[in-house]
C-alpha cells in the first residue's frame, strides 16, 4: 500500500511558525523588556522609548496596502528573504543608540523590513494554501508568536542581566537570522500553484453548514466599492481597536508586572501567557473551523477583555496568574482573528487587497496603543485607567468584527 504523502501546505505552516516565532515577539510582546534598562542608560522617558515602537508600527498605516500588493504580484520568496536580512541588521542597530533619535531611525528601517517579512506574507501564504482547515493552519502559524514569547522571554531576561541591553539586541538579531532566513529560503512558497498543487480542501465538499457558509461564496463588491458601505467602516473600526489593545497590553504588561513583583515574576508571567497563547491560538482556529468566525471571535475577545479586570488586581500575584491564563487564551485576536475575519467577509480572491487596508488600520492602533498607555502612566503614575480603557476597546473590537460580518452577508453570492 502506497504511503500517503504529506500535503506541502503543512510545511508552509511550519515555516511560517518559524517566522512568527523569531521575528514577531521581539517587536511586540518582548519589545518593552528593554524599557527599564534603555531609559535608565540613555536618560529618556518611557514615552520617548515607546515612541520608537510607535514609529515602527506606524509605518504599516501607510505602506501595508503597498506591501500586500507587492507581495501578491511579485516574487514573495525573494522579497521575504531580503527583508529578513534587512530586519536583522536594523534590529541589531538598536544596540548602537546613544539617544532617542537613534532608536527612532532604527525603528523606521526595522518596521519597513518587518512588514515585508513577517505577518503580512504569512497570512497571505496560509490563505493561499488552505481552504479547508484554514483556521487551524492560521492558528498554528501564528502560534509561533507564543512559542517565541515563551522561549525568548527568560532568555532576554538573562541576557539583559548578564550582558546588558546593547549585547542583548545583537544576540537576538543573530538568533533571528540563523532561524528565520533558512525557513523562508528553503521552505516557504507563495501559493500551491507555484508547485503545481491545489489549495488544501479545494476539491472537497464542505463538511458542515458552517464551513460551507465560510468557504463556498464569492464577494461581488470590489474593495474600493466596499468603502461606501457601513459594514466596511465597522470592519476597520474593529481592526483599529484591535491594534490599540494589543500594543497597549503587550507593550506595558512587562514593566507593569516588573514594578509590582520584580523581573523574575515578570518573566514567569510573560512566559506563562505566551505558552498558554499557543493553546489559545489552536483553540480559536478550531472554533473557527468548527463553528465559524462569530464564535471564534467572541471567544477571543471575551477572554481578552476579562484579563484586564484581573490586571487591575495585579498587586495580588495570584490574580496575575489568572490574568495570564485569560490573556493567553484571548491573545489570538491580535494575529489569528484579523485574517480570518477578512477572509470570511471578502473571500480568498479579494483577500490580499482587503487585508492590506485592514492591516493599515490595525497599524494605526498598534502605533498608538503603547504610546497611549505610556502617556496615561506618565500623567497618572498608574496603569489602572489604561487597563479600563483597553477593556472597553476590546468590546469595541468584538462588536466591530461581528457586526461587519453580519452586515456584509447581503452582498455575498454563494456558489
Amino acid at each position: 500500500m502506497e504511503k500517503k504523502k504529506i500535503f506541502y501546505g503543512w510545511y508552509i505552516v511550519f515555516g511560517c511558525l518559524i517566522i512568527t516565532c523569531t521575528m514577531v515577539p521581539p517587536i511586540m510582546a518582548l519589545s518593552n523588556k528593554f524599557l527599564i534598562q534603555v531609559t535608565g542608560d540613555l536618560g529618556i522617558s518611557r514615552s520617548a522609548f515607546t515612541l520608537a515602537n510607535t514609529i515602527l508600527q506606524g509605518l504599516g498605516i501607510f505602506i501595508s496596502p503597498i506591501v500586500s500588493s507587492r507581495l501578491a504580484k511579485g516574487n514573495m520568496r525573494r522579497i521575504q528573504c531580503i527583508s529578513i536580512v534587512g530586519f536583522v541588521l536594523s534590529y541589531a542597530s538598536y544596540s548602537l543608540a546613544q539617544n532617542a533619535a537613534h532608536l527612532y531611525i532604527s525603528s523606521f528601517f526595522t518596521g519597513i523590513f518587518f512588514l515585508n517579512a513577517a505577518l503580512i506574507p504569512v497570512s497571505m501564504m496560509i490563505t493561499n494554501w488552505f481552504v479547508k482547515k484554514r483556521g487551524l493552519a492560521m492558528s498554528i502559524a501564528m502560534a509561533g508568536i507564543g512559542v517565541g514569547g515563551t522561549i525568548f522571554s527568560p532568555i532576554i531576561t538573562t541576557l539583559l542581566e548578564y550582558y546588558g541591553w546593547r549585547h542583548t539586541y545583537q544576540i537576538m538579531a543573530l538568533i533571528i537570522l540563523v532561524l528565520a532566513f533558512p525557513a523562508a529560503f528553503f521552505l516557504l512558497r507563495k501559493s500551491p500553484q507555484d508547485m503545481g498543487l491545489l489549495p488544501y480542501g479545494s476539491e472537497e465538499p464542505a463538511q458542515s453548514k458552517t464551513s460551507a457558509a465560510q468557504s463556498s461564496f464569492s464577494f461581488p463588491l470590489s474593495v474600493k466599492e466596499s468603502w461606501s458601505k457601513v459594514f466596511f467602516w465597522i470592519f476597520i473600526f474593529g481592526m483599529l481597536c484591535n491594534g490599540l489593545i494589543n500594543t497597549g497590553a503587550l507593550g506595558h504588561f512587562p514593566p507593569a508586572i516588573e514594578e509590582m513583583h520584580g523581573p523574575q515574576v515578570q518573566a514567569l508571567i510573560i512566559s506563562m501567557y505566551s505558552l498558554i497563547g499557543i493553546l489559545g491560538k489552536i483553540v480559536l482556529g478550531w472554533l473557527n473551523d468548527r463553528y465559524g468566525v462569530v464564535v471564534s471571535t467572541a471567544f477571543g475577545c471575551i477572554t481578552f477583555a476579562v484579563s484586564f479586570i484581573f490586571m487591575l488586581m495585579g498587586s495580588n500575584v495570584m490574580m496575575l496568574y489568572i490574568m495570564a491564563v485569560l490573556f493567553g487564551l484571548g491573545d489570538a485576536i491580535g494575529t489569528v482573528t484579523p485574517p480570518l475575519v477578512t477572509s470570511a467577509i471578502f473571500g480568498t480572491e479579494k483577500y490580499g487587497e482587503a487585508y492590506g487596508i485592514a492591516n493599515s488600520f490595525t497599524q494605526i492602533g498598534l502605533s498608538l496603543g503603547s504610546l497611549l498607555v505610556a502617556a496615561i502612566y506618565d500623567a497618572s503614575g498608574s496603569y489602572n485607567i489604561a487597563w479600563i480603557l483597553l477593556l472597553f476597546l476590546t468590546v469595541g473590537a468584538l462588536l466591530g468584527w461581528i457586526g461587519s460580518y453580519f452586515l456584509s452577508q447581503k452582498y455575498r453570492m454563494h456558489n
